[in-house]
This record gives C-alpha cells, structure tokens and sequence, in this order.
C-alpha cells in the first residue's frame, strides 16, 4: 500500500498556503506599517492571525515533509537503486533537504523572535523571502513528483508558458 502519496499533497499544500499568506503578511507589512503597530486595529489584528497561521502551517507542514520523506523511502515501487538512478529523483531528495533545512530554520528563529520577527526590515524580509522560496521549492518538488512518476506534471503548461525550461 502506498502512503507516500497522501504524504506528499498534504505537506505540498500547507507549505504552498503558507507561502501565500508570508506574501500576504510581507504586503500588509509594508503598505500598512503604522496601522500595524497601532495595538487593537483592524490591520493588526489581520496580520497577527495571518503571522500565527504562517508559524503554525510551518511547523505542521515540516512535520509532513518528514513524514514525506520517511514515507517516500519506504515506497515499494522506487527502491533506494531506483531513486539513485534516476537524476530527477536525485534532484528531488537534494532540494527537498534544503527545504526540511529551510523550514526548521524558518521555525527556530520565530519561535526565538516571536511576533518581532516581523519589526525590522532587516527580520521580516528574510524571513517573508524564505518562506516564498520553501513554498515554491515544495510546488517544484510536487511537481517533479509527478514527472517522475505519471511522465508529465500539471505544472508543465505553466512553466511553458512562462518559458522555463522543463526536463
């Protein structure tokens, strides 16, 4: 029975949403800066939900990247020779460690900084920049996902028509 699959959407679409919503927060940050400070508003209480729905889907869906990647090695179907084998799988395990890298990094420092994370420039861009590039390596990886497995991926006319190269 294959559970990787069940893995894989789950952690893909929390990771995605949450990199969603930082571009949201990174937004509202910037267009909003005073109302944002001003304790009791509209502004600011939006942007600490959005902050606590950022911080928690990070931490759920790093909790599913792992178990993606336990779930993944333990896929009858692609042996560890087969995975090695195949360069787009190789690719696959390589950035899906610098995302689980990443996302751990991403918890670590908001859980340390909490709500100042997102006080400075010098904090909430990292951090908001961070958070784009785990969420659209996880669509890469979903992507090279089903490349690998049903030869084509649902992000191929997009990525045509935007003109990056696709294997």
């Amino acid at each position: 029975m294959a559970i990787h699959p069940v893995f894989v959407h789950f952690h893909t679409g929390i990771l995605a949403a949450t990199a969603g919503v930082a571009l949201l927060n990174l937004f509202l940050r910037i267009a909003f800066k005073d109302s944002i400070n001003t304790p009791g508003s509209r502004v600011a209480s939006i942007f600490h939900q959005v902050d606590i729905f950022i911080y928690i889907g990070s931490i759920i869906g790093f909790l599913g990247l792992i178990a993606g990647v336990v779930t993944g090695f333990m896929e009858p179907d692609y042996p560890m020779a087969v995975l090695e084998g195949s360069a787009i799988m190789r690719f696959k395990i390589l950035w899906s460690v610098v995302s689980l890298e990443i996302y751990l990094f991403l918890i670590i420092v908001r859980a340390k900084l909490g709500d100042r994370v997102w006080v400075k420039p010098s904090t909430y861009i990292p951090y908001a920049t961070l958070i784009l590039i785990g969420g659209g390596l996880m669509v890469l990886m979903g992507a090279l996902g089903g490349l690998a497995v049903y030869n084509e991926s649902i992000m191929a006319p997009l990525l045509d028509w935007a003109g990056i190269p696709w294997p």
